[in-house]
């Protein structure tokens, strides 16, 4: 239990680090996303991707602290194994944005993130 406690923590950070970012600092965050993009087939909707990225950052962070207290206080895996599960989905599309823009540098930045999280995702489902 200690170390799914421990593996919460991870998603937590980093989802909520980077969503709060674009929260507080909308204008700068979306104005670079909308860079990255401007030469790719995403422009037309890059700006609802910047919203629907941020959303999905702040609700992965929310469900791993609700994950953390859930394991802690009911030794209930549920929230976290559905916390893992986002996590995965919301990094692929981070990874497939940085391929897409041909980052590629950006993309493998990506990639120990992803592991971790399928290690989350694997670690809650046995």
């Amino acid at each position: 239990m200690v170390l799914k406690c421990l593996m919460l923590l991870f998603p937590a950070v980093i989802f909520l680090q980077s969503g709060l970012d674009k929260l507080f600092k909308m204008e700068g965050n979306k104005t670079y996303i909308l860079s990255v993009f401007k030469k790719t087939f995403l422009k037309p909707i890059s700006g609802t991707l910047f919203y629907l990225l941020m959303i999905l950052e702040l609700a992965c962070g929310m469900m791993a602290i609700t994950g953390f207290f859930t394991l802690v206080s009911r030794d209930d895996e549920t929230i976290g194994y559905f916390t893992f599960l986002l996590s995965v989905i919301t990094l692929t599309g981070l990874l497939a944005g940085q391929r897409i823009a041909c980052d590629y540098a950006g993309a493998a930045g990506i990639i120990p993130y992803l592991i971790l999280a399928f290690l989350g995702l694997y670690l809650f489902s046995v």
